[in-house]
């Protein structure tokens, strides 16, 4: 089992703006676990957030090796059994166990000769249509981000507490975009009415994470009063939490890195399918690797919020392409990508 931790550059020219401050790069964990000569890969991209960084995920991926001598991994079964097991060795870095569980999925759809859609699903990967994501951006800056959306069909726009209007009514003016809202959980003194009836006027889809988790009784309200569906992402991290979607919100953003990889994010969207909710596929900054395990559990939800890679200016990933707004996957085995590291 080989450990790497890479530096990640953003492309220049679409900067990523976190509290007003640019991020030029990121730093994540790219695991290579080689078995029988078949080699697969497994990424994880740490948020301090979620109190994570690479160097924690390292070390605890590092005391799993014991773990994986004479270790059979003979079915999506034996995956899951794995997932379990590792997790007393690697909580509470739901980082560091999504890189593991990527890497057996891969490994193991590699070893069958298959996709890890076919080992999933039973088929062949789609092509998936994301969104673009625009950052809070100052005037100038969302000139030149529209500029290079004209032709996307759906851009996620990233609010705060003002909940201003005007950089949407920019961009739904200057692109073809169906636009979808993320609220940043910034929303509690606003109004739902009025500001959703609003939106509906500039082609939004919904809006995701108005208010913070510890808000949650204040969430039916808002559902009620809003006209357009609102969707969890901070409210919903690991499986455990879709029980407490309904009611509360119409769906929820499922990412790999927050619930610990492809095994626990298709257990969510067979949970959310079965509770009749809306769902996407999200990310963070991420190789194509990572967006490639995403595609995977995105077959089978509605929306699709993976535009990490293509941000980035360095991605150590091949095999993986945007293709006006459309992600397809070239390659056949595994999870389609190639590392170039």
């Amino acid at each position: 089992m080989q450990l790497s931790t890479t530096i990640l550059k953003l492309h220049p020219k679409t900067p990523f703006r976190i509290a007003r401050e640019a991020q030029t790069e990121v730093r994540n964990v790219v695991i290579k676990l080689t078995v029988d000569g078949v080699a697969g890969y497994g990424e994880a991209s740490p948020n301090k957030f979620y109190k994570e960084t690479a160097d924690r995920v390292v070390e605890l991926i590092e005391g799993l090796r014991d773990h994986f001598v004479g270790l059979r991994v003979d079915s999506v079964a034996d995956i899951e059994r794995v997932w379990t097991e590792v997790w007393p060795r690697l909580q509470p870095s739901r980082a560091a166990q999504c890189a593991v569980d990527i890497a057996l999925w891969d490994w193991l759809a590699k070893k069958k000769g298959i996709s890890v859609c076919e080992l999933a699903f039973g088929r062949k990967p789609g092509p998936i249509v994301t969104s673009f994501t625009i950052g809070i951006s100052t005037p100038e800056e969302l000139v030149r981000k529209v500029e290079d959306l004209k032709a996307v069909p759906s851009i996620k726009v990233k609010s705060d507490a003002k909940g201003d209007l005007a950089p949407l009514r920019f961009i739904a003016a200057n692109t073809v975009a169906k636009l979808r809202v993320d609220a940043n959980c910034a929303w509690a003194e606003l109004d739902a009415k009025a500001l959703s009836t609003e939106l509906t006027k500039l082609r939004t889809e919904f809006i995701e994470q108005p208010l913070p988790p510890e808000n949650r009784e204040q969430m039916p309200a808002f559902l009620a009063q809003s006209v357009l569906p609102v969707l969890a992402d901070e409210s919903c991290v690991v499986r455990e939490d879709v029980e407490h979607i309904p009611g509360h919100f119409h769906g929820f953003n499922i990412k790999l890195v927050k619930c610990g990889g492809i095994t626990p994010g298709l257990a969510m969207m067979r949970r959310g399918r079965e509770l009749g909710l809306k769902m996407m596929v999200g990310c963070m900054l991420e190789t194509s690797l990572l967006i490639a395990a995403g595609v995977v559990v995105a077959q089978g939800t509605d929306y699709a919020d993976l535009d990490g890679s293509w941000l980035l200016a360095d991605d150590p990933f091949v095999g993986l392409t945007y293709d006006n707004g459309t992600i397809n996957v070239t390659g056949m085995l595994g999870l389609g990508v190639e590392a170039e590291i």
